[in-house]
């Protein structure tokens, strides 16, 4: 069993094949007679339980999420990261300084990039922790906060499945903050699997399954 967590199109619960990582991940291990089953949890929750003997794991996760006592697997496929703003409230930056007293919404246990989290840790940026995704949708759309960060294909998710009296004041700011490989985090009792699917990574390309995979559409 895998630890996972909702984190639509990539993986979820309610999508269609479970979302364009699961069902790569899926295909990948089909052909060696794995059988995936993913068991949805808050993020944070999905990394302890992932933990034990057994789950082999937890996945996707950003290279920052990969917790000291978990073994990563190599890079499965990347992905753009950016901000959503307030339209009538536009995040203009050339670097990250920029937005120095900005306000941001995150996700409680999501690892976000090393140069946030740098401005976070030396006061440059606030932020408001939050449980979910949508919640920090809402708060950016009821003036909370000054933006989110997230990946661009979830904020483009969100943005089309969320009501539009939330959406409809908020966009994507067009300027990528860092693009981001996933991977997936095996914990100790698993280095056979890790093993495997280092493996089969070398002999595939996950990453187009993903994007062919969404290209498909709902």
């Amino acid at each position: 069993m895998i630890a996972t967590l909702e984190w639509p199109p990539y993986i979820c619960s309610a999508c269609a094949k479970n979302g364009a990582a699961a069902d790569a991940l899926r295909s990948l291990l089909k052909d060696q007679g794995i059988t995936v089953e993913f068991v949805f949890f808050p993020w944070v929750q999905a990394q302890k339980n992932g933990a034990k003997p057994k789950y082999v794991g937890y996945f996707p996760a950003w290279r920052e999420e990969v917790l000291p006592e978990f073994n990563s697997s190599k890079a499965l496929f990347s992905s753009p990261v950016v901000f959503l703003q307030r339209k009538e409230a536009p995040l203009k930056w050339q670097n990250l300084h920029d937005l120095r007293g900005k306000t941001f919404a995150v996700t409680q246990g999501y690892g976000n990039t090393q140069e946030f989290n740098r401005h976070v840790k030396d006061g440059t940026f606030k932020i408001l922790t939050v449980l979910s995704d949508e919640i920090t949708l809402k708060r950016l759309a009821e003036g909370t906060v000054d933006g989110v960060l997230m990946d661009y294909k979830v904020a483009q998710h969100y943005l089309k499945a969320l009501p539009q009296t939330l959406t409809k004041s908020i966009e994507i700011n067009p300027k990528i903050v860092e693009i981001k490989e996933l991977y997936f985090a095996f914990n100790k009792y698993s280095p056979g699997q890790l093993k495997i699917l280092n493996a089969l990574i070398e002999s595939a390309n996950f990453s187009k399954s993903v994007d062919t995979f969404l290209l498909q559409g709902p």
